[in-house]
This record gives C-alpha cells, sequence and structure tokens, in this order.
C-alpha cells in the first residue's frame, strides 16, 4: 500500500504501479473525497483484451511496479 502523496509523485514520474490483483499501469488521475477522505485513483492499464481505465481504492496500490517483486 502507499500513499497519497507517493501516489502523486507516482503519478508525475509517470511510473508503473502495481495493483493488489497483480495488474500494472500508469496513474492518470486522483480523487480525494473530503471529509471522508475517501482516495479513488484512475489509471491505464494493459491486459490481454487491450488498454483499459480502472478505478480503485487507494489502499489497493501497492507501490512502483519496479519496487513489488
Amino acid at each position: 500500500m502507499t500513499t497519497l502523496r507517493g501516489i502523486h509523485e507516482l503519478m508525475t514520474a509517470r511510473r508503473l504501479v502495481v495493483l493488489a490483483d497483480g495488474r500494472k499501469g500508469k496513474v492518470v488521475r486522483v480523487d480525494t473525497v473530503f471529509p471522508a477522505n475517501d482516495t479513488t485513483v484512475t489509471l491505464w492499464t494493459n491486459t490481454a483484451a487491450g488498454p483499459r481505465v480502472a478505478k480503485v481504492p487507494l489502499d489497493q496500490v501497492l507501490g512502483a511496479a519496479s519496487d513489488a517483486r
């Protein structure tokens, strides 16, 4: 899991991130709803069927793809 600040850094650097289900993608948008502090991360993923847009909660993003093993 990564922090909100970490997600913004990865988005700015255009680095691939790994999701909890194993997918990889690039973060294109981060939405946070206040005061509940619910964060949704939107990213482009590459699947067998082609590129897809995925919207996931912040806690589903494990971190940078190069850091995750």
